[in-house]
């Protein structure tokens, strides 16, 4: 069988997305040690977000603030601002998953397009 593209998942197919690390990493910046009490309240809050965003109840903006509103009221920071260091502070911790990184090498010594689709955010 030949195919003209190859389209990936990014989340835990090609990269580890780890959450607790990332908002740890962020609240670093802060002076503020997240502890996973915090990881817990923080994704009662995220994920009932995660899928009204996915049925279309709330808007991508509305889960990014919302996620962040209760952290933005105990740093005296703007939602949005947060959302945006906690994006930032993923890029920078993000790693290819085994094997991600070889396997894209060889695809690109092959005539096979490739794209990446993610449910997230593009930042």
């Amino acid at each position: 069988m030949n195919y003209d593209w190859i389209i990936f998942d990014a989340d835990e197919t090609l990269f580890h997305f780890d959450n607790f690390s990332g908002l740890s990493h962020m609240m670093l910046k802060h002076k503020v040690t997240f502890s996973a009490d915090d990881f817990a309240e923080y994704q009662s809050i995220n994920k009932p977000l995660w899928v009204a965003y996915q049925d279309g109840k709330v808007t991508a903006k509305e889960l990014q603030t919302r996620r962040f509103q209760r952290w933005a009221d105990r740093l005296n920071i703007p939602a949005h601002q947060l959302n945006q260091q906690f994006l930032e502070s993923m890029a920078e911790i993000c790693k290819p998953l085994p094997g991600a990184q070889a396997l894209m090498t060889h695809l690109a010594g092959q005539s096979i397009k490739s794209a990446i689709i993610t449910n997230g955010f593009t930042q």
